[in-house]
């Protein structure tokens, strides 16, 4: 038996990590509705804040530099695989464009509700965070309602 790639790997742990957000996510909506999203929102935006506070440590991320966000982002595309590029920057807004989502085809394969994207991604907000409090972001574009790619969208 030959051992598995890096990419092997890759697929493998990200198809876990979008079956625990399924999971989680969907649990919370069905046992406590909006409430329980709300909370969901609530824990993933300090875990990230946390991560984006060891991003700075780190250098990875900056203080006001929005920059940073996507360099930060696209630092991890070895061991997440998403793919994305700067869409739009200004000193108070950044797009990024994510053409590869690891976590679509389980998220659908699980049947996750189209908002799972929303939900999941406060953790990105959070992190966010650490370079600017005043963030906050959106998904105008999501492949989970259809669209080609995603944008997440950091605006003040």
């Amino acid at each position: 038996m030959t051992k598995p790639s890096a990419e092997e790997v890759r697929k493998t742990t990200m198809g876990v990590v979008a079956n625990a957000h399924t999971v989680y996510i969907e649990t919370a909506r069905n046992c406590c509705g909006e409430a329980g999203l709300e909370a969901i929102s609530a824990a993933n935006i300090k875990h990230g804040r946390e991560l984006g506070e060891e991003g700075v440590a780190q250098g990875a991320l900056r203080r006001g530099d929005l920059k940073s966000i996507y360099e930060f982002f696209e630092a991890g595309h070895p061991f997440f695989g998403f793919e994305l590029e700067i869409d739009a920057i200004s000193e108070n807004k950044l797009d990024l464009k994510v053409t590869a989502c690891p976590w679509i085809d389980t998220f659908r394969a699980r049947g996750a509700s189209d908002d799972i994207c929303y939900w999941v991604t406060k953790i990105d907000e959070g992190i966010a965070h650490a370079v600017d409090p005043e963030l906050k972001m959106t998904l105008p574009m999501c492949m989970m309602k259809g669209d080609d790619y995603c944008i997440y969208r950091w605006e003040k």
